[in-house]
């Protein structure tokens, strides 16, 4: 339609041309002595027309040669950028990929642009981490500095490629300068999260995950095994501070007391440290949430007084659980303790007629032992190592289970 309309115009336009030249009778004189020369005032016309077009013609040619080298030096940084995107794209696959060298290779070669050198320098920060090259990684991350606008972006992967190496000094500096620019976001709490794991600053580990947690930030899962690492640790540092051990157990909330391995290990060191009234209670609250037989190993070695009490809460755990081997066991073993040596024998070898235990034939074995029938404990002793060692070639062929079942202190 467009071209319909210049087209009517153009020919409107030359009829009007030709009508004025078929009644315009007029001339042009130009005198230049000696020479007279006389034109008509329609030739003179298209003479200046031809001419105005050449001077247009020149001067858009003068213009273009003086912009050629202007456009070459644009139509080259067009190509780089060009260019360098796509080194990018593929630098940024390849990382996805898991094909770091050829990632580390496109980021080099993206960095040709400017615009894109710092956020390629990033991408080749995390695929020489991975290739564990430590100073390369460094120096694409020095070289990352010259983009202001990717100064959280930088402090960010710093800190998140520094933790993974256990560098938690430099983790917790880069995230330190990233909280004075203002960034308090998730994914840099969680990277703080792990670089107080690795100091070992268990205060403040306890107070991050709980943040965490309560904003749904962290798996309850990681954080239940995060504040459990972290009181077991608390705990393990006052192992020989009784009192100090004590007061650090109770000011643990009830929930996370009841934790499988935290119960386990306080009621080991609280075992240690004499505190076996506060040890069986606490063993008793975990077997109340979660059963494992480690828990009972560990109350049986508690030592309560008067030992009545803790006989009648696993005789009462029997009869929910009948001929539970690891029951049976843990009755035996407070027996023993109690030197109640015919109760002892017998829940022993009924917990050894249910399963066959080496810490079952360990405790036979000492208890025989203690009677002086020695050739009943020198056979019990090589059953107990016999079955150990099989325990043992389990675990090395990956096929048995992953719980020791001996301990030091059986008895």
């Amino acid at each position: 339609m467009r071209l319909l309309i210049t087209l009517l115009f153009m020919s409107l336009a030359a009829v009007v041309a030709a009508t004025f030249a078929l009644r315009n009778d007029g001339n042009v004189v130009i005198l230049a002595a000696p020479w007279r020369i006389d034109l008509s005032l329609n030739f003179f016309l298209l003479l200046l027309g031809v001419a105005l077009v050449l001077a247009f013609l020149l001067a858009r040619l003068a213009v273009a040669m003086t912009a050629f080298p202007e456009r070459v030096s644009a139509y080259r940084l067009r190509r780089a950028e060009v260019g360098s995107h796509r080194a990018l794209r593929e630098a940024l696959q390849a990382l996805l990929e898991g094909r770091f060298v050829r990632a580390e290779r496109a980021a080099r070669a993206a960095q040709a642009a400017p615009e894109s050198a710092g956020l390629a320098a990033l991408l080749g920060a995390r695929a020489a981490h991975r290739l564990q090259e430590h100073e390369r990684r460094d120096a694409w991350l020095a070289s990352a500095e010259d983009d202001e606008k990717l100064d959280m972006a930088r402090l960010a992967t710093s800190a998140e490629l520094w933790s993974e190496a256990h560098q938690s000094d430099r983790a917790l500096g880069a995230l330190e300068r990233l909280r004075a620019g203002g960034a308090r976001h998730i994914h840099a709490q969680r990277i703080t999260l792990g670089a107080y794991v690795q100091q070992g600053d268990w205060d403040r580990v306890l107070r991050l995950a709980r943040t965490l947690e309560k904003r749904g930030a962290l798996n309850p899962t990681l954080a239940g095994r995060t504040k459990s690492l972290a009181y077991r640790s608390q705990l393990q540092e006052l192992r020989h501070d009784p009192a100090g051990l004590e007061a650090a157990w109770n000011r643990i909330p009830t929930e996370d007391q009841r934790d499988t391995e935290l119960a386990l290990e306080a009621g080991a060191l609280l075992n240690l440290a004499g505190r076996g009234r506060l040890a069986a209670q606490a063993l008793e609250a975990s077997l109340e949430r979660e059963w494992d037989e480690r828990l009972l190993d560990e109350y049986a070695r508690a030592q309560v007084t008067p030992a009545r009490e803790r006989i009648e809460r696993v005789e009462q755990w029997l009869r929910e659980r009948p001929r539970d081997p690891a029951l049976l066991r843990c009755l035996g073993l407070i027996c023993v303790r109690e030197q109640l040596w015919g109760k002892a024998r017998q829940y022993l070898n009924e917990s050894l007629q249910e399963r066959t235990h080496p810490a079952t034939l360990l405790a036979l074995a000492r208890l025989e032992e203690t009677l002086g029938n020695e050739a009943e404990a020198l056979r019990h002793y090589r059953e107990a190592a016999l079955g150990y060692a099989n325990w043992v070639g389990e675990q090395r062929r990956g096929s048995g289970p992953s719980r020791a079942p001996l301990r030091e202190g059986t008895l």
